[in-house]
């Protein structure tokens, strides 16, 4: 096992420059700090997190609590971004994948407490609401938020997302699309139908009568796509559709489907754009699905940084933009 003390013989200096070195000491000389540091690299030499904690009195880890995120194709995203943001800020993330309001919860909460966690991030795979109270660990909420406003809080901004991309539809000459929305009980649904129908207003066009909810919950609260018995009657009436906007990528599978089905050609026929960007679907869908992508990346970064410097992220809600991607749906 390598050790400070064999670095400072080696380097023939002090035990307490070698310290000094390892903990980024921004006194130590130049020319020292390259001389140790490189045999450092050469031996190998790793610090003892546990001895860092103790002289610090700080863990360095933070917490990462996922409702089901980590297995969630559409939302992993958020993961990646704060995992990213950890390594650059020098930080662990302990990721805990949990089923929320059970035990696997409670031993999170338990492990994080017994490493000292410095704060904690709570994520979920879709943007909702969360009952959870304030703990002497801070904790950012993450693709969700709470209604009693206690914690700093990082969602999708659902609102300004439909509203930029039915601006995107209507600035390509699109005049009477539809949008399929998601279930009704998604924070998102009303969210996004306000901005479908309010950038259809901004332009003289009335899209009220334009939203129908194409996915719906089965007993058990799994979601059922019923974009197929949607469109046969919306593509049927005289003047049907030119572009059908979806809730998400997995949905516009559905109406790819469908359209085929009905003989419908997407683009020479009809438009089909979505949210998500979801790879490796929206890729893969001939044609290539435009989609407005998700900015979970992003969010996942904020919310790390967040817990990072709690104090300059107060509690309230930070709502984030996506970005576009075109390809050759419409």
């Amino acid at each position: 096992m390598i050790t400070q003390r064999m670095i400072a013989k080696r380097a023939r200096t002090s035990l307490k420059t070698v310290s000094r070195v390892i903990n980024r000491d921004p006194l130590v000389k130049a020319e020292t700090r390259a001389r140790i540091e490189a045999i450092i690299g050469e031996l190998g030499y790793t610090p003892s997190q546990v001895a860092r904690m103790m002289r610090s009195q700080k863990s360095n880890i933070i917490g990462f609590i996922s409702d089901r995120v980590a297995t969630t194709s559409s939302s992993i995203e958020l993961v990646r971004g704060a995992q990213d943001a950890a390594w650059k800020a020098g930080k662990q993330m302990m990721l805990f994948n949990v089923e929320r309001d059970s035990e696997t919860e409670s031993y999170a909460e338990e492990q994080l407490a017994a490493f000292r966690a410095e704060a904690v991030i709570y994520a979920t795979p879709y943007h909702q609401l969360v009952d959870r109270p304030a703990t002497d660990i801070p904790c950012v909420l993450l693709n969700c938020f709470d209604p009693a406003g206690r914690h700093h809080s990082i969602v999708p901004d659902d609102y300004r997302l439909a509203y930029d991309l039915t601006t995107i539809i209507l600035d390509r000459g699109y005049r009477r699309p539809v949008f399929l929305n998601l279930p009704e009980d998604i924070v998102a649904a009303p969210l996004r139908a306000r901005g479908f129908i309010e950038a259809g207003a901004a332009r003289g066009i009335d899209l009220s009568g334009a939203v129908h909810t194409a996915v719906v919950r089965d007993s058990v609260g799994a979601p059922v796509f019923i974009a197929d018995r949607i469109l046969p009657g919306l593509m049927a009436e005289p003047t049907r559709p030119d572009l059908i906007l979806c809730g998400q990528d997995i949905l516009a599978v559905n109406v790819y489907f469908a359209l085929a089905k009905l003989g419908i050609r997407i683009r020479q026929d009809v438009g089909v754009a979505s949210f998500d960007d979801l790879e490796p679907i929206a890729g893969l869908l001939q044609p290539g699905l435009s989609s407005l992508a998700m900015p979970y990346y992003e969010m996942g970064a904020a919310a790390l940084r967040a817990a990072i410097d709690p104090e300059a992220h107060p509690p309230g809600i930070v709502r984030m933009l996506g970005r576009f991607v075109a390809r050759a749906s419409f």
